[in-house]
């Protein structure tokens, strides 16, 4: 019996991935949670063999998130699990400790491949990302100029995007105010941008941003 927790503010998604893994795993334990307090509430009372993490969750700092994970739990297997593009998130992810990086939108046998890949101890990298990683090898531009942020600057800019303030970005990343300041001047110097409307008309042309706050 595995016990598996998924971290998704969706309910409609988490019934869905439930359903299916309960359908072709014995999972014993099956928890939910809809944002970061929750979950390290959740990890601190259970060993979670999987760990499904999406990373547009209210008020949270995803990166500090998923390294916490990594750290408090880590034989846990970690799938993040999301709406955002795999040429800008997905390597960014498995850099960061993560088991395997896959679309909400994956077919479900993707989806279930995925799991069983991750729980026998293995890195989960879909065809489409291996394919993104191959063409980045061998091409010399870079296609996307989402690439050139840092994860941190990346991170802000889907903060900003969603409708935060700077002052609400630096309490969720508990960083100083100047420092979100000049994280927000490189990346409007990074993509050549000059506004926030103007950097929300680019993520949005670049599909970067995975699900827009409501």
């Amino acid at each position: 019996m595995i016990s598996i927790l998924h971290i998704d503010d969706h309910s409609i998604v988490r019934a869905g991935i439930k359903s299916l893994l309960k359908d072709h795993f014995e999972v014993g334990d099956f928890d939910e949670a809809e944002n970061e307090t929750e979950a390290a509430a959740k990890i601190k009372k259970t060993k979670y063999d999987l760990i499904l993490l999406d990373i547009n969750l209210p008020n949270t700092d995803f990166s500090g998130l998923l390294q916490w994970i990594l750290r408090v739990t880590p034989l846990s297997k970690t799938l993040v699990l999301t709406m955002h593009k795999e040429e800008v998130y997905g390597m960014r992810c498995i850099n960061m400790g993560a088991s395997g990086f896959l679309q909400k939108t994956a077919q479900k046998t993707e989806i279930l491949n995925a799991v069983r890949t991750v729980l026998d101890n293995k890195k989960y990298i879909s065809t489409k990302l291996s394919e993104i990683i191959l063409e980045n090898k061998t091409s010399k531009t870079v296609q996307n100029p989402f690439s050139c942020l840092s994860d941190r600057e990346l991170e802000i800019a889907n903060l900003l995007y969603s409708g935060k303030s700077l002052p609400e970005v630096c309490k969720i990343l508990n960083i100083q105010y100047t420092t979100g300041n000049t994280y927000k001047r490189r990346i409007f110097e990074k993509l050549n941008v000059q506004t926030l409307i103007s950097l929300s008309k680019l993520m949005q042309a670049y599909n970067i941003a995975g699900e827009q706050a409501d």
